[in-house]
């Protein structure tokens, strides 16, 4: 495909990227002088200034080294957004160690298959995981397990009274004692009496095994490398900082920095540009979360849609003063054009959509920022090559739908020891096969429509959920939706949508009236179950896969059965 959309980047935006000449360590070095007496980090009201993230973690890193921790061990980190996280993931990296982030919600099943297979000798977890870790303890080479409770980096009296009610909710008072435990404390403390050895590793090293979120298949490891990673927030950087004022933004980070599109961007981005990055343990307490958006000021973040919508539909949030707004970026699922429209009209700022997945670091397109366009994920960012191939693997022209293929710096080395699945996504030139649908208009705008998988056949005829699930979201009484294609006996699709109601009066002939009048006959779904809650993933994204296991699916109407729309 024609790099068509050169011509549409912003002015002083390059077509390629220039060389690298720092690595991760050093790059933070450079970042924490510059910035030392500025607030990296916010939790809980708690400020973790630029040069006391660099201390703290030059202890931790000491400790592990102390511990017998060697250049290219594998560390697993399993926190929320608390101080600890970034003091964890510095002073792995200080210490030359391989990073694999865990989502802390992980059950002792989950939590195994990335522990057992990157053999990983420690771990850094909150003390509620005990449990789960125990469990699975001795089929594992871990070697030290550092344990943190939520509160410990705040001050006396918060300290104890969070930790207190932490461990009341989550009943830790009395648990196992095993000689690979130490506390995240003691661990400090122990650390501060020697001086750590810092690792600089080569570009080409591994740095991160990535975990994919495991959406639509079998969660697998991907391999980032110290060049993939900087290599992205360069691209990154080149684009947004023309917008923005290096060392004077606070960003939210509500999402999960262990998920890495909120890595790459408040983790790396953010923090490197001397932002202050306003952590957010829990994004489900909107009304908390509202309040700590007024009460920091905050100028720009990163979010998805259910958080969006979910803010635009709190009394509280829309009565704020907006006046400091000027960026979110909108990431991990789609952002439907409605809630992008409803935002903007009500805070006057922007918010951008991005697109990107673990394997390529994440970010491969970002809208301008300057510019935003409903319903497109934006431009490749620069030296970034993208084409569309129909099924054969044909090259598509613009506007045209088919598979996005990715080309560029950012791309993974390919998955932990699977070269098996490797091969199926990633091939010998460096085309890496994205799984999403994609289309690129004469502009080189991408808009995505959905996931290859998730695609559903109606004889012959392609239906995306994306596009069912938006015009069902967009009813008023509706919170949201989640569509899927389900089987018949015969072998044969049909479209089954899950609803959330925002209003109680809301009826199945009323939907099916709305899609008639909105979608073609082919894309109108045949069952409709009214559930609670759409179960999601960490960031927020609908999990299609668990809709269409669940055979037995109940619905939450007052007869207690589905109900099928005529043909």
């Amino acid at each position: 495909m024609e790099k068509i959309w050169l011509k549409n980047y912003p002015a002083n935006v390059p077509s390629k990227l220039p060389p690298l000449t720092k690595n991760l360590i050093q790059r933070f070095e450079e970042t924490c002088r510059e910035f030392s007496n500025k607030s990296a980090y916010i939790s809980f009201d708690k400020t973790l200034s630029y040069e006391e993230l660099y201390q703290k973690s030059m202890h931790l890193a000491s400790f592990l080294q102390a511990q017998g921790f060697k250049k290219g061990d594998v560390i697993v980190i399993q926190l929320p957004n608390l101080l600890q996280y970034p003091i964890s993931v510095w002073a792995s990296l200080m210490a030359g160690l391989t990073v694999v982030n865990m989502n802390p919600l992980y059950t002792a099943r989950e939590m195994l298959k990335p522990i057992k297979e990157t053999k990983a000798k420690g771990i850094i977890l909150l003390s509620n995981k005990l449990t789960e870790l125990n469990q699975i303890l001795d089929q594992t080479a871990l070697q030290k397990v550092l344990v943190t409770e939520p509160a410990d980096l705040l001050d006396f009296p918060k300290k104890q009274l969070i930790n207190l009610i932490f461990k009341y909710k989550m009943k830790t008072f009395k648990q196992k004692a095993f000689k690979q435990k130490v506390s995240f404390l003691k661990a400090l403390k122990e650390g501060s009496k020697s001086k750590a050895q810092i690792i600089q590793r080569d570009l080409n090293e591994i740095c991160f095994i990535q975990y994919t979120g495991g959406t639509t298949g079998v969660s697998k490891g991907a391999c980032l490398t110290q060049r993939n990673i900087l290599s992205n927030l360069k691209q990154c950087e080149i684009w947004m900082l023309s917008y923005l004022k290096k060392g004077d933004e606070k960003a939210l980070s509500a999402l999960p920095l262990y998920h890495i599109f909120a890595f790459l961007v408040n983790g790396l981005v953010y923090f490197f540009n001397g932002y202050s990055n306003v952590l957010i343990a829990n994004p489900r307490q909107i009304n908390s979360l509202v309040k700590v958006i007024k009460k920091q000021k905050i100028t720009l973040g990163t979010g998805v849609n259910t958080l969006f919508k979910a803010l635009l539909d709190n009394k509280y949030f829309r009565k704020l003063d907006f006046s400091n707004l000027k960026l979110f970026i909108s990431g991990g699922m789609s952002l439907q054009p409605s809630v992008q429209k409803n935002w903007e009209s009500l805070t006057k700022s922007s918010l951008i959509e991005g697109y990107g997945l673990t394997e390529a670091s994440p970010v491969v397109c970002v809208g301008r920022l300057d510019k935003p366009v409903e319903g497109s994920v934006g431009y490749p960012l620069p030296s970034t090559e993208i084409r569309v191939v129909d099924e054969e693997g044909k090259s598509l022209g613009s506007n045209q739908e088919g598979e996005l293929e990715v080309k560029g710096p950012q791309v993974m080395m390919g998955y932990y020891n699977q070269q098996a699945e490797t091969q199926l996504v990633l091939n010998k030139e460096g085309w890496l096969k994205t799984g999403d649908i994609v289309r690129v208009n004469e502009k080189g705008l991408v808009s995505i429509i959905d996931r290859k998988k998730d695609m559903i056949n109606i004889s012959g005829l392609k239906v995306y959920p994306n596009q069912v699930e938006e015009l069902l979201s967009s009813f008023t009484k509706v919170q949201e939706s989640a569509v899927v294609g389900a089987q018949r006996e015969d072998g044969s699709e049909y479209i089954k949508a899950f609803i959330v109601k925002k209003e109680d009066t809301l009826t199945e002939k009323e939907l099916i009236s709305y899609c008639k009048k909105n979608l073609a006959p082919y894309k109108i779904p045949k069952e409709f179950v009214f559930i609670k809650e759409i179960p999601k993933n960490i960031i927020g994204k609908a999990l299609r896969r668990l809709l269409k296991d669940n055979k037995k699916q109940k619905n939450d109407n007052a007869n207690g059965s589905g109900f099928k729309t005529a043909s």
